[in-house]
Formats: structure tokens, sequence, C-alpha cells
């Protein structure tokens, strides 16, 4: 893989890229659009998490 210019580098990427792109694969896909559920999913859980660190510590203070 030791190439003695640059072109000699790009010659053998655009040989690589024929090659795929022959066999099917596609190298630059489209692109996903955002799907924001793990978002969602992590601002849940972290609510929870401090509603129950909270509901914790305010316990501490409460005399019954």
């Amino acid at each position: 893989m030791a190439h003695d210019s640059v072109e000699e580098h790009l010659a053998e990427l655009a040989d690589l890229v024929a090659q795929a792109e022959a066999m099917g694969i596609d190298l630059w896909p489209e692109t996903k659009p955002p799907r924001p559920w793990a978002k969602y999913a992590l601002a849940s859980f972290m609510i929870i998490m401090i509603l129950s660190w909270v509901s914790k510590v305010l316990f501490r203070f409460v005399s019954v």
C-alpha cells in the first residue's frame, strides 16, 4: 500500500470505488432523517432519576 505519489494513491482509490459500485455497494448513501426518540428517552430517564433523588433528600427532613 506504499505509494510513490498522490496520483497513484488516488488511482487506486478510484479503482476500489469502481469495484464497489460494480458489486452494488453504495459508498455514499443518503443521510437518514433525524429521529429524536433517543433524546426523549434520555430526558425521561433523567427526570425520573432527579425526582427520585429529590424525594430521597426531602424524605430525610420529614419527621413522621
